[in-house]
């Protein structure tokens, strides 16, 4: 499992001042800290290919020093049908607890983020990322209570979505939620309240709601349920490909009505709303996917 609120999960195991960095930061109950530049730099040097949050478990397959390489079953690719895969810090994985079960409920963070407090006193109040899923053994009116990495804890219940209860209004759900992220720096790879990555921010908002998409984008494009962008519903998934179109996918966004999406723009950029009409999207809208 991995034991911070978010890691990367880097392309390979070579040495870079970005990776050093988060090595060796103390960052156990917070996110990663990063410049702008450092954060360009993950895009331009091509280091990381996703972002895993508190309690992801893994399958490990061989460490070679300081880190281990990984496939990650939950995120969905074409390059491993395993997972994900990739190296993380092997200082980020911890055991699965002894008492975890597939069977137990899961619920995950529906709001920016939320704290997570552990009944262990030795570890501190822990900030928790939209979209990270827990494994839940017990719920009473104000709280529930997870399994972690670092032992038993409890989160507000006003701040979770029991995955498998997903309401007819989840699509607008979708986008108030999406709608807090407004301004908030993209990230390459990102999937965390730390930032997004354009088909990162679709995976984690749309994970809260019980929908299992694929990690990336030319993948996500083929899930779901396609329509025309003029019956376009909230929350449909907008894609867009080079060549006017009829090339490779490049990017995500989510409906949110009135020809405009709201999206993780592009490496430099933030979370922002876009009217499609007279744009270049609107020449490079490939695809609209329906998943509600």
């Amino acid at each position: 499992m991995i034991n911070k609120s978010s890691a990367f999960l880097w392309s390979d195991h070579k040495p870079h001042a970005v990776k050093e960095k988060l090595m060796h930061q103390e960052r156990k109950a917070k996110f990663y800290q990063l410049t702008d530049e450092e954060v360009l730099s993950l895009y331009t040097d091509r280091l990381v290919d996703s972002e895993l949050l508190y309690g992801e478990i893994v399958d490990t397959k061989e460490t070679s020093g300081a880190y281990t390489k990984i496939v990650v079953p939950d995120q969905k690719s074409s390059k491993d049908q395993a997972g994900y895969p990739g190296w993380v810090f092997t200082k980020d994985l911890s055991p699965i607890p002894e008492d975890w079960s597939a069977e137990l409920d899961k619920a995950a963070i529906k709001k920016s983020t939320a704290q997570l407090n552990f009944f262990d006193m030795a570890y501190e109040k822990q900030e928790i990322s939209v979209g990270t899923v827990f494994s839940v053994t017990e719920a009473d009116e104000k709280n529930i209570y997870v399994l972690t990495p670092d032992g038993p804890g409890w989160i507000a219940k006003e701040a979770v979505q029991f995955l498998g209860q997903s309401s007819q209004d989840s699509a607008e759900q979708i986008i108030s939620l999406a709608k807090e992220f407004l301004h908030l720096r993209y990230v390459w790879a990102g999937t965390s309240a730390a930032g997004f990555d354009c088909s990162g921010f679709v995976y984690s908002l749309y994970r809260v709601f019980g929908r299992e998409l694929s990690r990336d984008a030319h993948e996500q494009a083929l899930e779901g349920t396609e329509v025309h962008y003029s019956t376009a519903q909230l929350g449909d998934l907008l894609f867009f490909a080079y060549e006017e179109g009829k090339g490779a996918v490049h990017h995500v966004g989510i409906y949110i009505g009135d020809d405009q999406m709201i999206h993780s723009q592009t490496p430099g950029s933030k979370v922002i709303i876009t009217t499609i009409s007279g744009t270049n999207y609107a020449k490079e809208l490939c695809t609209v996917r329906r998943h509600f």
